[in-house]
C-alpha cells in the first residue's frame, strides 16, 4: 500500500468477527505506526483470534491509535461493517456525508 485513494475498503464485513485478527495478518504493523512495543499485546491478541481474551478491547486499541502516513497525510482505521481507510483531508463532502462524518 503506497498510494491510498481518500477512502479505501481494506477488508470487507464478510470477514465478519474476524476481521481484526486478518487485519494483523495481512497488513504491517509498522505501516501502521503499530510497531512500538507498547502495541505488542494488542497485536498478538487479535492475531489470536476472537476467542482469545481481550480481542475487542484488543481490536478497540488498534482502532484508536493506528495511523497510515504518506506525504503528509495521514489514514485512521474506520470500521462500519467493513473495515476502512480514511483520510479526512482528502475526502469530498460527499464521502464525508456518506461515512457520516458531517
Amino acid at each position: 500500500m503506497s498510494k491510498l485513494d481518500a477512502v479505501e475498503c481494506l477488508l470487507s464485513d464478510a470477514r465478519g468477527q474476524y476481521i481484526p485478527r486478518d487485519f494483523v495478518a495481512n497488513f504491517t504493523a509498522k505501516s501502521w505506526g503499530l510497531d512500538d512495543k507498547k502495541y505488542q499485546w494488542a497485536l498478538d491478541t487479535c492475531a489470536a483470534g476472537p476467542e482469545e481474551e481481550g480481542y475487542w478491547d484488543a481490536w478497540m486499541y488498534i482502532l484508536d491509535n493506528a495511523e497510515y502516513k504518506i506525504a503528509g497525510h495521514v489514514w485512521r482505521l474506520h470500521q462500519d461493517g467493513d473495515l476502512w481507510a480514511v483520510c479526512y483531508e482528502l475526502m469530498t463532502d460527499e464521502e464525508k456525508r456518506n461515512f457520516e462524518f458531517e
